[in-house]
């Protein structure tokens, strides 16, 4: 007795009703929704358009409160904050916006504030954002001779204003500050430690070139490093607090770094990970003037 066969059919139309049943569930628990992402790695200061980034679809508890769902929302507007590929482009690191990019990244009683470097001081454009570096300053005794302003040593909440006498027609002339005598040779001093880079430009950073590379890209690159080499400037995580540089001076960090980029010359050093915990005590001002005596007395030993 032969048995009857069945027919696939049934069995295919059930698979489809439940595959569709599962995929209603899904979608109703996960909710898919599309969000821009980067497509490529891109730097700071970039101007978005439609090839630079993509639309992809994640669930919709992952999704960022501020995260951008048409690429029409990004075309044009600039980006404060470097993205990978793959990152999302939120609202917050884009640099129309007034808390966007790196006034987001400041914390409380920090500013961002911009020096000059060049590829000695600038270590050589290895610097990328989120290091530390070490603050060494160097100022020259040629500046304060220069200086229209009179040099004083004392703070200013230790100068009086001048004594008005109470007789009549006599008035007291006040005692001048002295003025102390300017340092005979260049002095450097490592200043602060710890602060933290916030930008570099894509021009400054030291990037080697894959072997194989065209003299088209060769060329470039050497015309972008020539041009680091004349100067560029990079952005740093400044406190505003005021911090001990010497033994009982105490002076703000910003004020600090924009005096010696104006006046002096600013070397940063690169700190390692853990970061370089010094004591100012410990730190020695160096006086050219006086390690040419050292040395010289030592020659003559």
């Amino acid at each position: 007795m032969q048995t009857k066969k069945r027919s696939p059919i049934a069995a295919i139309v059930l698979a489809v009703i439940i595959g569709l049943l599962v995929i209603a569930l899904l979608n109703g628990v996960i909710r898919p929704i599309q969000v821009v992402t980067a497509k490529v790695a891109i730097a700071p200061g970039t101007v978005l358009t439609d090839q630079l980034v993509e639309l992809r679809t994640i669930p919709m508890g992952a999704k960022p409160a501020d995260a951008l769902t048409k690429i029409d929302e990004v075309t044009g507007k600039i980006l404060a904050v470097g993205r990978a590929p793959g990152d999302f482009i939120v609202s917050s690191v884009l640099g129309e916006i007034a808390g966007a990019g790196i006034p987001a990244e400041l914390p409380k009683g920090h500013v961002a504030l911009a020096i000059h470097v060049d590829l000695a001081s600038g270590v050589a454009g290895l610097l990328r954002a989120g290091q530390t570096v070490t603050v060494i300053g160097m100022i020259s005794p040629d500046v304060l001779k220069q200086n229209a302003a009179t040099v004083f040593s004392a703070p200013i909440s230790e100068f009086t204003s001048p004594i008005v006498s109470l007789t009549p027609g006599v008035t007291a002339t006040p005692t001048p500050t002295p003025t102390p005598a300017p340092p005979s040779s260049p002095l450097a001093r490592l200043a602060i430690t710890g602060i933290r880079v916030l930008l570099v430009p894509q021009s400054f950073r030291y990037e080697e070139l894959p072997t194989g590379s065209s003299e088209e890209q060769l060329f470039s690159s050497a015309r972008t490093n020539a041009s680091a080499q004349e100067g560029s400037v990079i952005v740093l995580d400044v406190p505003t607090g005021l911090i001990e540089v010497t033994p009982g001076f105490k002076v703000d960090p910003a004020t600090l770094l924009a005096a010696l980029d104006q006046y002096g010359i600013i070397h940063l050093a690169l700190e390692p990970a853990t970061g370089l915990n010094l004591d100012v005590s410990d730190v020695v001002t160096l006086n050219l003037g006086e390690l040419y005596t050292e040395m010289n007395d030592y020659r003559k030993k």
